[in-house]
C-alpha cells in the first residue's frame, strides 16, 4: 500500500535534500524539473534528456515510496486488516514511517547517508515489529483501534472423528 507520495516526501524533507538524493543518479536532475516532472508537466523547454533524467527520478523516489510500502505492510498485515483505512488520525504515523524508511532507502551510500537517518529508520522498523506482535496498537483520536487481522490461530478444534476408539480393531 502507499502511505506517502512525492509531494509528501518533498514538504517533509525539502527539495533541496531530495534533489541532493536523486541527483546521485541523475546528474541533469534541477529542482525545476523534479517539482515539473511531479506536476505532470514541463516549464520552459528542457531537453529530451532532461525531461527523461527528472522523469527516471520521480520514478525512483515513487519506487521506493512503494517498497517501503510493501515492506511496511509484511509487518502490519500480522496485526490489522490491510488496507489501512487512510482517513485514520493513526494514518499520519504510517505516512511518516513510510516518508523515513524511503529516505533511509534513497541514501543508499555513505555520501548521502547520516547516522540520524538510521537511527530514524531503525526506530520506525522496531515500531513495526511492535505493531506485528501487538505489543503497540494503531489507535485513532477517538480511542478506536484499527481492525485487527493476521496472526496466529491456536486451540483445538472440534473433531468428528472418534478418537475413543482409535487403533482398535473392529
Amino acid at each position: 500500500m502507499n502511505y506517502a507520495t512525492p509531494p509528501q516526501y518533498l514538504s517533509d524533507f525539502g527539495i533541496d535534500e531530495a534533489l541532493q538524493l536523486l541527483r546521485d543518479e541523475e546528474r541533469l536532475l534541477t529542482k525545476q524539473l523534479l517539482l515539473d516532472a511531479i506536476a505532470g508537466t514541463w516549464t520552459g523547454t528542457p531537453s529530451a534528456e532532461e525531461q527523461a533524467a527528472a522523469t527516471a527520478a520521480l520514478a525512483r523516489l515513487t519506487a521506493k515510496l512503494e517498497a517501503s510500502g510493501a515492506f511496511m505492510d509484511g509487518y502490519l498485515r500480522a496485526a490489522v486488516t490491510l488496507p489501512v483505512d487512510a482517513g485514520a488520525s493513526y494514518y499520519s504515523n504510517l505516512r511518516d514511517c513510510c516518508l523515513a524508511l524511503t529516505r533511509y532507502a534513497l541514501a543508499d551510500d555513505a555520501e548521502n547517508a547520516t547516522d540520524r537517518m538510521d537511527a530514524i529508520a531503525k526506530q520506525w522498523r522496531e515500531w513495526l515489529r511492535d505493531v506485528s506482535a501487538r505489543r503497540v496498537s494503531l489507535t485513532a483520536d477517538d480511542g478506536s483501534v484499527a481492525a485487527t487481522g493476521g496472526g496466529v490461530l491456536y486451540g483445538q478444534a472440534k473433531s468428528a472423528y472418534d478418537w475413543c476408539r482409535f487403533g482398535t480393531v473392529r
